[in-house]
């Protein structure tokens, strides 16, 4: 069970790394989350571990909060679609919004191939793909992989532009684009 420590270390991990990246100091989040060095330490052995942590929880926190906003819509697929494209444009609207942290640190971690936030970063982006290709079986599409493949695109692509070029409302755009991708699929 995680202790109030534990949770103020990966709230200011999370925060830190979401805003500055993950060449933020581990003593930077140490001040942050107001604990002994050893705390982190025991709890996570060292920074590595401690980002590793940090984007599984935002990983918990983020598809958990996307699946929420579909399930909303409940079982009808057009209202579901839609739902993912208005969640992703409400998320791209948030203050401070970077984009997301599991991409982010991907890029940044590109080169160590062993850090082990990678096994975090392949377990998000293999659970976003069977939520799209869920998403997509729900839509009747003669080849929801195929679909959910072109949906990770249009995401993953929105989400870059969104950030990058600060436009939030790309949503919309994609949305239109995921519209026409999906009656070309199920045609």
């Amino acid at each position: 069970m995680p202790t109030k420590a534990h949770k103020r270390i990966l709230d200011a991990a999370t925060r830190l790394l979401y805003h500055d990246g993950l060449h933020v100091s581990i003593d930077r989040i140490i001040a942050e989350a107001h604990v002994a060095p050893m705390t982190v330490y025991r709890r996570f052995g060292g920074k590595d571990e401690l980002v590793a942590a940090t984007l599984e929880r935002w990983s918990a926190e983020w598809l958990g909060w996307l699946h929420d906003r579909i399930d909303r819509r409940g079982d009808d697929p057009g209202q579901r679609m839609a739902a993912l494209w208005e969640a992703l444009e409400e998320w791209f609207a948030t203050e401070g919004f970077r984009g997301s942290l599991i991409a982010n640190a991907a890029a940044e971690l590109r080169g160590e191939p062993g850090h082990p936030a990678q096994k975090v970063i392949a377990a998000h982006r293999a659970a976003m793909r069977q939520f799209l290709v869920d998403l997509a079986v729900m839509t009747g599409a003669h080849d929801p992989a195929g679909l959910a493949a072109e949906l990770e695109v249009l995401v993953e692509g929105a989400v870059v532009v969104a950030m990058v070029d600060r436009r939030p409302a790309v949503g919309v755009s994609v949305h239109a684009l995921a519209t026409a991708t999906l009656a070309a699929r199920s045609a």
